[in-house]
């Protein structure tokens, strides 16, 4: 039975220090522009293991503030809501709200997909066609 990568796994692998992250099953073309990605100085991600909504998905909905922001840098860092708390000086319940806001305002359900697309928008991770 093929074990299969899911995107938390992935994302850990790529704050481990991970360049590129691609099934073991994957056609060549997939292949080689992942490494064509990493030897160019990006980090990249097969695209079925990053499931993320659409950015009309986000049309309509109000921005993030800037502490929000700062949050949301934060959560791409692999920073736990007590970690965030005490870096910005603030409850770790008052995080949790930041978080939730966050979700609502994005339409993106998780820690794990909130920091892909982080990644993915500030060009930290290219992503590439899957098999």
């Amino acid at each position: 039975m093929e074990r299969v990568i899911v995107e938390s796994e992935a994302l850990r692998l790529l704050q481990a220090g991970a360049a590129g992250v691609v099934h073991k099953t994957a056609r060549m073309d997939t292949l080689l522009d992942c490494i064509r990605q990493v030897a160019g100085g990006s980090t990249w991600m097969e695209e079925d293991l990053v499931a993320m909504p659409d950015q009309s998905a986000r049309t309509g909905r109000p921005a993030l503030t800037a502490r929000e922001l700062q949050v949301v840098d934060l959560v791409e860092r692999g920073m736990k809501n007590k970690e965030i708390a005490s870096e910005l000086g603030i409850r770790t319940g008052t995080v949790k709200i930041h978080v939730k806001h966050i979700f609502e305002k994005t339409g993106i359900r998780g820690r794990y997909g909130l920091a892909l697309s982080g990644m993915k928008e500030k060009g930290r991770m290219a992503v590439g066609a899957g098999a």
